[in-house]
Parts: structure tokens; sequence; C-alpha cells
């Protein structure tokens, strides 16, 4: 194993420039999976880097440098990666099932046509855009610290971006108009199969990291599972929302 005390890498860690032993390993182990090393690869390189890190008797950013330099250099296997990465496309699935229904359902139900107009095609292409894009942006996403600032300008673009597209679509020509219930049974195909989907494909023992020896642990915590759960059934639960909304939201508003 070799060593980079002086690593001059301007990536000097994923979240901080200084950092103590347990922050070090939480991140080298990110940096690991984030190059599709194997499980079982990863819990020796773990092991390794502890053994040696405990006889050079320093802090394991002066022993190894920073996680993601050291990572690069183990140059250890990867898992091959499939060409169409399947977690962007079934979210990119789902999100398109589910802004189907924000804008079929409440016209389904009135017994009206779905007007087409440029705001609509926008989102549309939106989504798809950010499917292809959602793997560069999870990579990159795992290598920053969480900042209140971040949440804060996640929850005024979240505010902000749906009233500036009411506004935009108020003014808007339309351009064609369509039937409410075929987009709203695509719409249905599409967030059910994204769903079902991940949870045939998502397996929670999936390539867990093992120690050299070791073997991995038989049942993750229910906390984890129901987490897990309502990530991949998500859409199908604001699919709910939406609907509940359409059937009971406007009579309530008369």
């Amino acid at each position: 194993m070799t060593t980079n005390p002086f690593d001059s890498d301007s990536s000097a860690g994923i979240r901080s420039a200084k950092m103590d032993d347990a922050t070090w390993f939480d991140e080298f182990t990110i940096e690991l999976r984030l190059l599709a090393v194997p499980g079982s690869d990863i819990g020796d390189a773990l092991a390794s880097a502890r053994e040696f890190l405990a006889d050079a008797g320093t802090s394991a950013q002066e022993c190894f440098g920073s996680p993601r330099s050291y990572a690069a250099e183990l140059r250890l296997s990867t898992i091959p990666q499939p060409a169409v990465n399947g977690v962007g496309l079934r979210a990119g699935l789902g999100l398109l099932g589910l802004i189907g229904f924000m804008v079929s359902a409440l016209p389904l139900v009135q017994g009206a046509a779905v007007r087409v107009d440029l705001p609509t095609i926008s989102l549309f292409v939106v989504v798809i855009v950010g499917a292809v894009l959602m793997p560069t942006f999870l990579r990159s996403l795992a290598r920053v610290r969480p900042r209140a600032w971040m949440f804060v300008v996640a929850a005024v673009l979240g505010i902000a971006l749906p009233l500036g597209l009411n506004v935009w679509t108020d003014f808007a020509t339309v351009l064609f108009t369509v039937s409410a219930l075929p987009i709203v049974i695509a719409s249905a195909l599409l967030v059910l199969v994204s769903a079902i989907w991940s949870q045939a494909r998502h397996s929670l023992r999936d390539d867990p990291i093992v120690a050299p020896g070791g073997a991995p642990d038989a049942r993750t915590s229910l906390s984890t599972r129901l987490f897990l759960g309502a990530i991949t059934w998500s859409m199908v639960i604001l699919s709910i929302v939406i609907w509940l909304f359409a059937l009971f939201g406007e009579p309530l508003g008369r």
C-alpha cells in the first residue's frame, strides 16, 4: 500500500479540509462506492488501511492523503456498469408519470381535455434531461457536506419553480389539447412500473461491505427498510395525494 502524506489535490476531502480518522474512513468508503468497487474489496481495503494506520501512529489524512485520491490510487477492480443508468431511468419514468397525473387528474375529473402549452412541454423536457444527468448529480452530491443554506435554497426553488410555472402557464398559448384518459393511463403505468421495477431490482443486502473473514449482517434495521420502502414507492404515494386533491379538493373549494 502506498501513501501520499503531502497530497496537494484540490479535493483534500469530500466534505472538509481536515477530518478525524472516523470521517476519513467514511469518506474513503464513499469514494470506493462511487468508483463501483465491489463490497468485498472495499472491506479488504478498509481493513488494510486500518492495520497500516495502527502501525504508522499518525492520522489517516496524514498517512494516506485525501480519501478521493487514495481510493483512485489503489486501482481496485470495479463492477461493470450498465450502459443505461437504471436508477436515473426508473426515477425519470416515475417523475414523468407523476407530472402526467398533475396535468391530467383534474381535467379527467372535470371531464375536460388536457391543454398542452410551452410550459408543460418544457417541464417534461427538464425531467428527461434531469434523469440523464442524475448519476452525475448524485456523485457530486455525495461529496458535499450538507449545509443549512442548501436546504433553504432547495425549499425556495421548490416553492418558486411551481409558482413561476403556474404564472407562465396562465399567459401561455395553448398549442393543442389531448384527451385526459390516455395520459392518466400512461401516467399510471409509468408510476407503477418504475416502483415495481425499483422494488424488484433493489436488495437491502446487495453487494454489502464485508470485512475479511466476516459475513454480511443477517438483516437490516426496520427504520432502514421503512426508509428505503418510502423512497421506492414515493412516486406512488405522491400520485395518491394528487388524486385525493383532484377528487376532493375542487368540491371543497367551491
